[in-house]
């Protein structure tokens, strides 16, 4: 090699690796009394001294659980001084808003430094999805990084959310546009905390379910074919090894990954989870991620029926299953349009594939249980596959229907009058 005359000094290759690993305990009554689950698990993890912690709480899991606060301070008071909490239970706003500005990651910055809080100390992160993504995204920030442990609360973040080593936040009107690699330091799954979730956040874990069972697993779809019935009626036991089954199969992927960080480890490389973020992001948030990932689901599967990957007699057991629990398969904003008449799904799904950045393909089912790449996606069959969906879900009885239907708004409306008026 040509010697650089440029090089003061040899250049030095800085190489070095990390290694990660966390427990995930599935328990009910976390904070009860008598339950030992979080000091065991962290007694093992070599916790010998006393630790100095906090808990931040999801201000909506507050409002349906009231006795929760209590609990939680009655609990850490009897396991003093193996804990010390700094303060009474925080509790800080949740939703998919928390992940759109950094109102909450100040808010956690100010506590962290008023109590004292150091990356030798704990913090309990208690509630859903959006909460865990945005307070643990503020925390890897603090001193450089302050431990989370998670305890999520939807059968959603119980099964993915959760679990994973990303905490991602909202970002140039793009859902989970940005991500840092934070993983937790230990998870606790209490199914206890889903009793007082509502039957639209309970389907949201279910439709998590049915992604993974798509995309990875056979047997288990097997089981959700069923056993739709008891999770449609909200089946405690049915319930509880849907959302253990499927938390496997995720942590199973981000273990077998040859990066766990990488976005397609957790992200939205299937075609389903792609539509889903778009369909979130175009309904202003309203349409909560379960359900728009359930249509976004039912599309990716219809348009691998449509295009022969999937066989006519596995797309209806698939689509009847998914109804049968409760779940939508189709959504009005997949029609919504632009001024010249094309699909808006298409516009987003054309800037993804001609996006340099975008380095893994849209992938779709090949089968049940198995997932190929599209290096390009066929538009007129995605539109025949809308169409498709529209009139399943219409015909499907009214007692299975679940369409969570929000009106498009007005550009969609004048849209629609344009076209009558041709």
């Amino acid at each position: 090699m040509t010697r650089n005359p440029f090089q003061k000094f040899p250049t030095y290759t800085q190489k070095f690796q990390t290694h990660h690993h966390y427990p995930v305990c599935f328990t009910t009554d976390l904070f009860a009394g008598d339950n030992q689950t979080i000091r065991q698990t962290l007694t093992q993890m070599g916790h010998d001294h006393p630790t100095r912690c906090a808990v931040f709480i999801d201000s909506g899991v507050v409002a349906r659980n009231r006795t929760l606060i209590k609990q939680i301070t009655r609990y850490f008071q009897k396991e003093h001084p193996f804990f010390d909490l700094c303060h009474p239970p925080f509790v800080l706003s949740g939703g998919e808003s928390v992940k759109n500005n950094r109102r909450l990651l100040d808010e956690i910055l100010s506590i962290t430094h008023t109590h004292h809080l150091t990356p030798d100390g704990l913090v309990f992160l208690v509630g859903g999805g959006a909460f865990l993504d945005a307070a643990g995204s503020a925390l890897a920030q603090c001193r450089g990084g302050i431990r989370a442990a998670n305890i999520p609360t939807s059968t959603l973040s119980q099964c993915a959310a959760g679990i994973g080593t990303l905490r991602f936040m909202n970002a140039c009107g793009i859902k989970n546009f940005s991500a840092i690699a934070a993983p937790p330091y230990a998870v606790f799954i209490d199914f206890s905390l889903l009793k007082t979730l509502p039957f639209e956040h309970h389907l949201s874990g279910m439709a998590e379910a049915f992604k993974m069972a798509l995309a990875t697993d056979a047997e288990f779809f097997s089981v959700l074919v069923k056993k739709a019935r008891k999770i449609h009626q909200n089946d405690p036991a049915t319930v509880e090894k849907v959302v253990y089954k499927t938390a496997l199969l995720h942590l199973e992927k981000i273990q077998a990954s040859s990066d766990p960080f990488s976005e397609s480890t957790t992200g939205p490389s299937g075609l389903g989870c792609r539509v889903a973020h778009w369909l979130e992001t175009r309904s202003g948030d309203k349409l909560t991620h379960g359900h728009a990932l359930s249509v976004g689901v039912a599309l990716n599967a219809c348009y691998a029926h449509c295009t022969e990957s999937l066989a006519e007699e596995e797309f209806s057991r698939f689509i009847h299953a998914m109804l049968t629990c409760g779940l939508p398969v189709w959504n009005r904003f997949l029609e919504t349009r632009t001024e010249i008449g094309e699909l808006e799904l298409k516009n987003e799904l054309i800037q993804y594939q001609e996006n340099p950045l975008s380095n893994h393909p849209l992938m779709v089912p090949e089968g049940i249980g198995a997932l190929k790449p599209v290096p390009r996606i066929d538009f007129d069959v995605l539109e025949k596959s809308v169409v498709m969906l529209r009139q399943l879900a219409r015909k499907a009885p009214s007692e299975e229907r679940r369409l969570f239907i929000v009106k498009p708004g007005k550009r969609a409306e004048n849209n629609e009058r344009r076209r009558e008026m041709r």
